[in-house]
C-alpha cells in the first residue's frame, strides 16, 4: 500500500488496529489544514448513521502518534484491538459551538442541551 496525506483521510474510512483487526470507522479528522497539523481521529466503533453516534456509539479519540499509516481508504493504528477498545471519547473543543447568527431558537436550544450533556453532534 502507499501512505497518503493525513488531508486524504475520509468520513467512513476503515480503521484497523496493529494486529489487523479493524476497530471502527473514521468520523471526524482532527486537524489545522491552514497550518498542515494532524492531531488525531475520532473513530466509532460501529459506523451508522450520524445521529446515532450521540446515543450508542460515541466518537472516540486516536491522537495522531498512535496512527501508524494512512493508506488510500484505510487507516491503521499502532495500538492493538484491545487498547483501541479503551480510547477515551473525543471531547471537540469550545470554539466548536460557535453559532451562526442566523441559528434559530431550535437550533440554539439543541447546541445548549448538546454543551450541557457533553454530547457530539459533529457531522
Amino acid at each position: 500500500m502507499t501512505t497518503v496525506a493525513w488531508k486524504t483521510i475520509e468520513h467512513n474510512w476503515p480503521v484497523y488496529a496493529a494486529d489487523g483487526e479493524q476497530v471502527g470507522k473514521v468520523f471526524l479528522v482532527v486537524g489545522d489544514e491552514n497550518e498542515d497539523f494532524f492531531d488525531g481521529l475520532a473513530i466509532t466503533y460501529h459506523g451508522g448513521p450520524f445521529v446515532f453516534h450521540n446515543y450508542e456509539d460515541r466518537p472516540h479519540y486516536v491522537p495522531a502518534d498512535q496512527v501508524a499509516s494512512i493508506d488510500p481508504g484505510r487507516v491503521t493504528l499502532s495500538i492493538s484491538a484491545e487498547e483501541a477498545a479503551h480510547l477515551p471519547l473525543h471531547d471537540p473543543p469550545e470554539s466548536a459551538t460557535i453559532e451562526p447568527e442566523s441559528a434559530s431558537r431550535l437550533e440554539r436550544a439543541e447546541s445548549w442541551f448538546e454543551h450541557e450533556t457533553r454530547q457530539d453532534r459533529t457531522e
